[in-house]
């Protein structure tokens, strides 16, 4: 994650923002992994966040992605022009290939997840949203109103929220969206000088450590924590991802990081190289690599 230095499914579904909602269980006849850092044994609760491996889930919010909406300002100009060509099959190909999760936050949650990579952008005709090629259909208020909603249940498990990309936010946009969180969350929210573990989170009834992507707004707000490093390995092997360029020498300087990859029938996560066999994920009981949450992030505090 970050450093602030300045199982055979069983199956339910219920209706959500017109998407299906599902709920997994898993090994050992637990549904998920909904309260497991209360679990986690004493030797542990005074260590700092940033020395765990925290399991997550990239582009979190692409679940609901919008195919009437167009596709983002920043992506290329040929993809734009085909999208005006072609709207139907190029918003239906574009949802295919970026939707890398299933369910809403609060299922992520209750399946493990502790860090959510939030991308989030301005839709043409206002308001803000996520995006991962094209616009989401839950507003970014909506979102977090669910995920504040789960952790009032949840009091002693901690989230990261990763919040990033801005595509098309205004100052005023920043200014409003970094408000609403602090307002939502409010004491829930660790500062950003603080050394967070899971005692000292508890103790203070914290529980929301939001990292975000512009240095400007994090300045402004002991609340906000800086942008995380974030490389992506398209391969299955850890040791090609600790081989990517300049990632190994970036890991040395900063206890800051988030890695993703891609499994092709598992998704693991990756504690701080090196070594990394150590560090992978074993096939125990509950284990959360046995949940079906589309790509994962191994992130660290």
């Amino acid at each position: 994650m970050f450093r602030n230095e300045n199982s055979k499914p069983l199956r339910k579904t219920t209706k959500c923002f017109g998407l299906r909602r599902r709920r997994t269980k898993s090994g050992g006849g637990s549904e998920g992994n909904p309260d497991w850092m209360s679990r986690l044994p004493e030797e542990l609760l005074d260590v700092p966040l940033w020395d765990l491996a925290i399991p997550g889930s990239h582009d979190s919010m692409s679940f609901c992605l919008d195919v009437s909406s167009p596709v983002l300002k920043s992506e290329s100009r040929i993809l734009r022009l085909i999208d005006r060509l072609f709207p139907c099959w190029t918003r239906t190909c574009v949802s295919r290939w970026a939707t890398t999760q299933q369910s809403v936050l609060s299922d992520q949650c209750d399946l493990g997840i502790r860090f959510l990579d939030l991308r989030i952008a301005r839709k043409p005709k206002g308001g803000l949203f996520f995006a991962h090629g094209i616009y989401t259909l839950m507003t970014v208020k909506e979102a977090l109103d669910e995920l504040a909603t789960w952790l009032d249940a949840h009091p002693k498990e901690i989230v990261v929220i990763s919040c990033s990309d801005f595509d098309s936010l205004t100052d005023e946009d920043h200014f409003s969206l970094v408000a609403f969180i602090i307002a939502l969350f409010g004491k829930k929210l660790c500062f950003s000088q603080d050394t967070p573990t899971l005692r000292s989170c508890w103790s203070r009834g914290q529980q929301v450590i939001v990292s975000y992507d512009n240095q400007q707004m994090v300045l402004q707000h002991l609340e906000l924590w800086t942008g995380i490093p974030y490389w992506y390995a398209d391969s299955p092997d850890p040791k090609k991802v600790i081989a990517l360029p300049g990632g190994p020498e970036a890991w040395r300087k900063t206890s800051s990081f988030l890695c993703q990859w891609s499994e092709p029938d598992r998704r693991r996560s990756l504690r701080r190289p090196p070594p990394v066999p150590e560090h992978e994920e074993d096939d125990d009981e509950g284990s959360l690599a046995a949940a079906p949450l589309g790509e994962r992030a191994a992130a660290r505090v």
